[in-house]
């Protein structure tokens, strides 16, 4: 374990350089990360986490899944995702596994409420050991509240899921100052989703095939 939180905070300090290139920023989150996948130039924030995961992203076995309702189904790709997307909440998900690691992406989208969430997930035996989570909120409504949080976490003793970074971001991932924030707001963030393994994922077990 010693030695898996030292690799870890290594690698969070280890700046990228496969990050996508600045785009307009009339694109949302997710729109620049499919941007990223059809220019096949992954995040820096997946980049950073298939280190820390030991997971090649050239060299492992890819699948990808949508879903545009109540059930994941598996699809060749996710860079025409928006043309399938037929309602306001939408998800999308990528999965890298070599061997017993497993690295996952995923999207779930609230266009309505002008909600978008990234949670990338490191399993390991199909447990989960690592995850990071950014919320972008960006309501429709001229005076609601705009703001992005991120956060991270570690799994320690098989059990314990412990944040180790909490944070307001801007729209290139980096640290920001609270913004000033609405009644709309909720008043609690950084919420870890209890996930901690394959199978509370839900997705489809052809993906790990």
């Amino acid at each position: 374990m010693r030695g898996w939180l030292s690799t870890l905070l290594l690698v969070l300090t280890l700046p990228s350089s496969f990050s996508i290139a600045q785009e307009s920023s009339q694109l949302s989150p997710f729109d620049k990360y499919l941007a990223g996948v059809r220019t096949r130039r992954p995040e820096g924030a997946l980049v950073r986490v298939a280190t820390v995961c030991g997971v090649n992203l050239k060299t492992a076995t890819v699948r990808t899944a949508e879903r545009p309702g109540d059930t994941w189904k598996l699809v060749q790709g996710l860079a025409h995702a928006r043309d399938d997307q037929a309602t306001d909440l939408f998800s999308t998900a990528e999965v890298w596994h070599a061997g017993q690691r497993v690295l996952l992406e995923e999207w779930n989208m609230d266009s309505e409420a002008g909600d978008e969430i990234r949670t990338i997930f490191c399993l390991v035996d199909r447990e989960v050991k690592y995850g990071e989570r950014i919320e972008w909120s960006s309501p429709p409504e001229a005076n609601a509240s705009v703001w992005a949080y991120e956060v991270r976490w570690n799994v320690e003793q098989g059990k314990l899921f412990k944040s180790i970074l909490e944070r307001f971001v801007n729209e290139h991932e980096e640290p920001d100052s609270k913004p000033k924030l609405g009644s709309d707001a909720p008043t609690v963030f950084g919420v870890i989703p209890e996930i901690r393994t394959w199978a509370d994922l839900k997705l489809p077990d052809e993906m790990l095939r």
